[in-house]
């Protein structure tokens, strides 16, 4: 059988554990069940694996091919030599959203208040089928992969944990998947360059001085200078960002005030700000604190502006992009493998995974009908079942093919 045929054999498999995975969300750093279940599965594949900060689980597989030809040039295991092989890293998110599921399915979230909105629940199941079918294929790669099941991926944690504990150290390559709403399931969506846009969260808090609505020129009006912080927020991005590189900076939340009749001494201001490069990304983190200092102190008040690093740009390497490429073409058709997808503003810490070694996100057809066409994050977002498999087919024949 080919690699997708072996994937859509064990499909049931893979069904039945984003079943479970979907019946019991966990929120990010919380995921505890998650990962009891996760480990059961691997000690039933037969795999090693321990916890890394509580809630991530890596498990590892060692190829057992005849050794040979030369070492990777990514990172330290294939400096090493190649007779210890190269090693691949294969990233899966596992927690969910804070959201109030409203499908009416067998598996529907048993956890009120809490979903799988956006695919973590079959980005678990496909990274277990995928252990499950390179276990089977030991024999036929030389080196090491490592499954990385990531916790807390919706509020920006989980990734720099696994950094800091080294597992990524001796890794050559490593790879991910999301599943995508809208692109039809078969398809993959695989570019080289930017791809999604770095995530860095910004709070300003206004310190002005509260007075009688009647009388302006006796206290700092917090919602005015807000107000204002907001309108040049919103322009200067296309000021400071060539339109073809392209940034964001968003407010989401503005609260300040108690009642009609009082200038508010104090107002907070939540944002964000994403860019596709590192330049780009200081350039309008800049941006926001200057701002925000100058009209608040024009004004006769104070602020205070801190602004948390989330995640990197996701950009793709022309190189690795190329050798994903070459596997999908082993599984799908040309027509079926889009090279020109948009760059999107949405993020994923899986780009932190990139300080270490070189890598591909790529972006795997998730619908087939009205109920899996619903957008990410929303109350009926759904998965076709077939995704799971081409999901594992693309981690597995890359697997081989590039521990060959």
């Amino acid at each position: 059988m080919s690699i997708l045929d072996e994937a859509f054999s064990i499909k049931d498999y893979m069904v039945q554990q984003r079943n479970y995975f979907h019946s019991h969300p966990e929120l990010g750093l919380q995921e505890f069940n998650t990962c009891k279940h996760i480990e059961e599965e691997l000690d039933k594949i037969g795999l090693p694996h321990h916890r890394v900060a509580g809630t991530n689980v890596i498990a590892e597989l060692e190829g057992q091919a005849a050794g040979g030809g030369a070492a990777g040039a990514g990172g330290a295991s294939g400096a090493a030599g190649g007779s210890q092989g190269k090693t691949l890293f294969l990233r899966a998110d596992i927690d969910a959203l804070p959201i109030q599921e409203k499908n009416e399915v067998p598996y529907k979230s048993q956890n009120d208040g809490v979903m799988h909105a956006c695919g973590h629940d079959g980005h678990a199941a496909y990274l277990l089928g995928a252990a499950r079918l390179l276990k089977e294929h030991k024999a036929d790669f030389h080196g090491k992969v490592i499954f990385c099941f990531q916790a807390a991926e919706e509020i920006g944690k989980g990734a720099r944990d696994v950094l800091a504990a080294g597992e990524l150290d001796n890794v050559d390559r490593i790879f991910g998947i999301h599943f995508q709403a809208g692109l039809d399931v078969g398809k993959y969506g695989i570019k080289s360059g930017p791809d999604m846009a770095s995530c860095d969260r910004f709070k300003i808090q206004i310190k002005g001085k509260a007075a009688h609505i009647t009388t302006p020129q006796n206290g700092a009006d917090s919602v005015f200078i807000g107000a204002l912080i907001v309108s040049q927020l919103q322009t200067v991005v296309s000021r400071l960002v060539s339109p073809v590189e392209g940034g964001l900076i968003g407010v989401g939340s503005f609260h300040s005030g108690t009642t009609y009749n009082i200038i508010p001494g104090e107002a907070v201001l939540e944002g964000t700000i994403r860019a596709f490069s590192a330049a780009n990304r200081k350039k309008l983190a800049d941006a926001v604190r200057r701002i925000a200092t100058d009209i608040a102190e024009t004004y006769g008040a104070q602020t205070d502006v801190d602004i948390e690093d989330i995640c990197d740009p996701c950009t793709n390497p022309a190189e690795t992009a190329a050798e994903v490429l070459e596997s999908a073409r082993k599984l799908v058709s040309e027509e079926n493998i889009l090279t020109g997808i948009d760059k999107r503003f949405g993020s994923d810490n899986f780009a932190d995974f990139m300080r270490k070694a070189p890598g591909t996100y790529v972006h795997v057809g998730s619908s087939d009908s009205d109920a899996t066409r619903y957008p990410h994050h929303n109350e009926h977002f759904d998965l076709a079942e077939d995704s799971y498999s081409y999901a594992a087919a693309l981690a597995v024949q890359y697997s081989l093919d590039y521990l060959k």
